[in-house]
């Protein structure tokens, strides 16, 4: 995966006032915020593995392999806060989606605890639905969501956690993979 471009512009019914649900005539999806994220993940990784073929620019690709760790981890918390709130502005109104939206203004560390109860607060289903993804394959997608978590917190916090460009590279997808999720399941129907 790794593309994130897992839906495309979708329409909706155009209703004003605040009254109901909020929709556009055209509602891009996925968000143009996900998508700006996603396009500058793209060029990183292009650039880390482009540096990483130079003999003699080692420690750069290195640099930039920690550097596409954060920027993955953080497209894959922008994703998730996005695309929920996108979901609770077209499908709710009034107090109830300013309620909702408030508790959104920040995305939690997108550890797959953190996601799981995040799709709770939306309906059980969405938890076990994300709980199969993450466990497939012997857990491989949870445990590499929580290692790139706890890799970026340590390079966040100037612990500078060395990582390899392949590495980064995995995460990278690990967190697109995620992120597709989100996206797929918070479309505009």
């Amino acid at each position: 995966m790794g593309t994130s471009q897992t839906g495309g512009n979708q329409t909706g019914s155009s209703q004003t006032g605040g009254r109901g649900p909020r929709r556009h005539a055209r509602e891009e999806w996925p968000p143009a915020e996900t998508q700006l994220i996603l396009g500058r993940l793209g060029e990183l990784s292009a650039l880390v593995q482009e540096q990483a073929r130079i003999p003699d620019n080692q420690e750069v690709a290195s640099w930039l392999a920690r550097l596409l760790v954060v920027r993955s981890c953080g497209y894959l918390e922008q994703t998730v806060v996005v695309t929920s709130r996108a979901y609770i502005s077209r499908t709710s109104n009034g107090m109830v989606r300013n309620f909702a939206l408030g508790a959104l203004k920040r995305a939690p560390n997108p550890s797959a605890d953190a996601l799981g109860e995040l799709a709770l607060r939306f309906d059980p289903a969405l938890k076990s639905e994300l709980r199969a993804l993450l466990g497939a394959n012997d857990q491989r997608l949870r445990r590499e969501l929580n290692y790139l978590v706890e890799l970026r917190n340590k390079i966040a916090h100037g612990q500078n956690e060395n990582v390899g460009v392949a590495k980064a590279l995995i995460l990278k997808e690990v967190a697109c993979e995620v992120a597709d999720w989100y996206i797929l399941r918070f479309r505009p129907r």
